[in-house]
């Protein structure tokens, strides 16, 4: 029986869009010494985990994702990083949105059976990290991957009691529309890891609620080359290969927990 990935390995123009942007993008480095197991940040010296998600273990108590796969860096002032800005712009880009939607589809079939693993079993709802900023309709995520991938819906939405520019965990930073059935394995999709403070608080939502397993992907973890404690980092990037679609952060490494 065919594959989710022999599906992908089909899909020519999707192929031939994520190899345009090979050349920008950059596969997470694998943990160890200065790299975050979790989001594949900088991690201080001795550290498994970088200090924003030592925070997240903390207040959670470890109910959060299961697992994290960053599908690439988004480097500030680089093309992806502008990709995942201009695609929910006003007016949106409509070749960001294409490349992204490709990027995206196309590394969850790739790697669906890691991702099916990290959850002990198939998946059976996907979640979008809702918008903080009261955009209206669905967000664009939905169509471009949620769709795309073909399992039941879930629409959580902001708590207005934080405001929209808030980064920390927050226990009830989201709220469920109805109660997640019990036992459910969650796909969870974001654009980009900041800090990592709202994915990781709609994934203890969600186990909170029922969900029994959640594995995160992640378009793009954010680093900014002007913070010091990110130049090693980006020092090491600039001698890694382009990117390769084959490799998925999973297979690195333990997800960190």
């Amino acid at each position: 029986m065919p594959t989710f990935r022999d599906w992908a390995a089909a899909q020519t123009e999707e192929i031939q869009s994520v190899e345009r942007q090979r050349t920008y993008l950059r596969n997470p480095l694998a943990p160890g010494p200065g790299i975050c197991a979790v989001c594949r940040s900088t991690a201080g010296s001795g550290y498994t985990v970088c200090f924003p998600c030592g925070q997240h273990r903390h207040a959670a108590q470890g109910n959060l994702a299961d697992a994290v796969a960053p599908v690439a860096y988004a480097i500030k002032r680089t093309q992806h990083a502008h990709s995942l800005a201009v695609y929910k712009a006003t007016p949106p880009s409509a070749q960001a949105k294409r490349s992204l939607s490709s990027l995206a589809v196309m590394f969850i079939a790739f790697h669906w059976e890691c991702l099916t693993g990290a959850v002990g079993g198939s998946f059976t709802h996907i979640v979008t990290v809702p918008s903080t900023r009261s955009r209206p309709g669905p967000h664009p995520l939905e169509s471009m991957v949620a769709e795309r991938v073909g399992l039941p819906t879930l629409r959580p939405i902001a708590n207005p009691a934080y405001p929209a520019e808030d980064r920390g965990f927050r226990a009830d930073r989201f709220l469920l529309p109805r109660v997640v059935p019990e036992g459910s394995r969650i796909l969870l999709i974001d654009d980009t890891w900041t800090t990592g403070g709202r994915l990781q608080s709609l994934a203890f939502a969600l186990k909170s609620s029922g969900a029994e397993a959640v594995a995160a992907v992640v378009l793009g973890r954010h680093v900014n080359p002007d913070y010091e404690p990110a130049k090693p980092l980006i020092n090491r990037l600039r001698s890694a290969p382009w990117f390769d679609l084959d490799r998925c952060a999973l297979e690195d490494g333990p997800p960190g927990w």
